[in-house]
């Protein structure tokens, strides 16, 4: 029987860049499990600058998932905001009451131990005690696992939007918060 260590959490912040850098880069290195053959994982640190500046908006919630010093994976989320072509996300005009589940993502070692769940139960925690009607989130629609994940927590299908950054398509999710 495979023992899991005690996994800890803490608030992530700005000085946490690198690491949230990391985990997103090996969920979308792991992409290739389901993309179309051909299709390259977009190199991360090149949307740091992006990535720094929704980390430091006061209204974004960060949390790190830790074994010991070194860190497994991480759950953020921001007000939604709506998006508009050519404009900074911090201009994009916001939808009230409306959270954005902005990343979800665990080192594939860690994958089925729990991980994921936990960082998704402090996230929605938080997200009801900010006062969210609903989250919404996207993920590749070829990703199985993930939409797995969330629709077994409620989440429910959305939509479906091509996205260029990513050249995949998106299935959003929202979740009604009661």
């Amino acid at each position: 029987m495979l023992t899991v260590p005690p996994i800890f959490t803490r608030r992530a912040g700005a000085n946490d860049l690198g690491v949230l850098i990391a985990d997103v880069q090996a969920g979308f290195d792991s992409y290739v499990e389901f993309a179309p053959l051909g299709w390259v994982p977009p190199e991360v640190e090149l949307d740091g600058d992006r990535m720094a500046e929704v980390l430091a908006d006061r209204d974004t919630w960060a949390l790190i998932a830790l074994d010991g010093p070194d860190p497994v994976g991480h759950i953020a989320f921001t007000p939604a905001r709506q998006r508009t072509a050519g404009e900074p996300w911090a201009s994009s005009p916001l939808i009230p009451r409306l959270a954005h589940l902005w990343q979800l993502f665990v080192l594939p070692p860690w994958w089925g131990r729990g991980v994921a769940s936990q960082l998704h139960a402090a996230a929605v925690a938080e997200i009801r005690t900010r006062d969210y009607e609903a989250v919404r989130l996207h993920t590749p629609s070829l990703h199985a696992r993930a939409r797995r994940f969330y629709e077994r927590r409620g989440w429910r299908v959305a939509g479906e939007q091509w996205n260029e950054d990513l050249v995949l398509m998106l299935t959003e999710y929202r979740l009604q918060l009661d």
